[in-house]
């Protein structure tokens, strides 16, 4: 039996960050906007939101199965308070579920989006799962600054 990749400590730390630079955003969400969104055709506040929690539950799914579930999500959350605590209950599971993998399977071609979009590495998958952490916190940013809302510095 192979052992879990404790090279991947730094990873895990990365995405640490990461996720303690999104509860900073995920905090000033007001709920009372929640169904705004900057156009007809973009998510609302709160999906945007709740996409940040939902993502990574589907990630924990996708780094044992290969693939994202494409049914049972969990439910929305409706108030920055309850996000924040599934988010990080969801994040713990997740550095929970990095720890546990091997070489073996990091290194394993998974389709997790569908054979259709092609194939990547499980270690492939976590890097572009930052990215799409991050690429979606600085759309609630915006968000948040057009509402006038408070906006936490990604830094200090």
């Amino acid at each position: 039996m192979s052992t879990p990749a404790s090279h991947l400590d730094p990873l895990i730390k990365t995405g640490n960050r990461i996720h303690e630079q999104t509860v900073n955003v995920l905090k000033e969400s007001p709920a009372e906007k929640w169904s705004w969104k900057t156009c007809d055709s973009a998510m609302t506040l709160g999906e945007l939101a709740n996409h940040f929690y939902l993502a990574e539950v589907g990630l924990i799914d996708a780094l044992q199965t290969g693939k994202f579930a494409s049914q049972q999500k969990p439910e929305a959350k409706t108030n920055a308070s309850d996000l924040v605590a599934a988010f990080n209950e969801a994040h713990q599971a997740l550095n929970t579920t990095i720890a546990s993998l091997t070489e073996e399977q990091l290194r394993e071609e998974i389709a997790p989006f569908g054979e259709k979009y092609g194939t990547m590495t499980r270690k492939t998958l976590l890097h572009s799962m930052h990215e799409h952490e991050i690429h979606h916190r600085g759309q609630l940013y915006v968000y948040l600054r057009m509402l006038g809302a408070p906006v936490p510095p990604l830094f200090g």
